[in-house]
């Protein structure tokens, strides 16, 4: 699970509708990156600093703990292979001073977004939407997101937030 400092339940549609134009976000990678290996083919389609909640299903908000925030990937998995495999969720990291900082959260952001176990099963030629989300010290941004075989190079430099997100 998410580096969690705090889980809330919301009571009422109001009030969830109310927060949800509060987040901010900065948007560190939008356009498509694509990487094939090991007969898989990740495409990161964004990766973004904030919002600073989730909310999976129902009204269950997670909120990083004090002195992180979160850092969001939205990657498409796909299984290139004629047979089913399972990839684990735990072979994406960031870095941060040379140690993994693996996700604390996998979710569908395509339909429903609900939480996906770390170990997933992909039948042949199967691809899935997924957001990971990693808790990260505040006021750092990592230079990799590294998937299995794969990695994909964080934009460093000065990052304004994105109001449209």
């Amino acid at each position: 699970m998410v580096g969690v400092g705090r889980v809330r339940v919301l009571v009422g549609f109001a009030v969830a509708m109310g927060l949800w134009g509060c987040a901010t976000t900065t948007t560190l990678i939008s356009d498509p990156i694509t990487r094939q290996a090991d007969g898989w083919t990740l495409k990161l389609e964004r990766f973004s600093d904030g919002p600073n909640e989730i909310r999976p299903m129902g009204y269950t908000v997670y909120e990083p703990k004090k002195g992180q925030h979160f850092l969001h990937a939205w990657l498409r998995f796909r299984n290139d292979s004629a047979q089913a495999r399972v990839f684990g969720y735990d072979a994406c990291d960031l870095d941060l001073d040379g140690g993994p900082v693996l996700p604390g959260m996998v979710t569908r952001y395509m339909g429903v977004m609900s939480i996906i176990e770390n170990n997933e099963t992909y039948p042949a030629g199967d691809e899935n939407a997924r957001r990971l989300t990693f808790s990260y010290p505040e006021g750092r941004i990592p230079t990799r997101l590294k998937c299995g075989p794969v990695a994909f190079d964080i934009p460093q430099g000065p990052h304004a937030p994105d109001p449209a997100r």
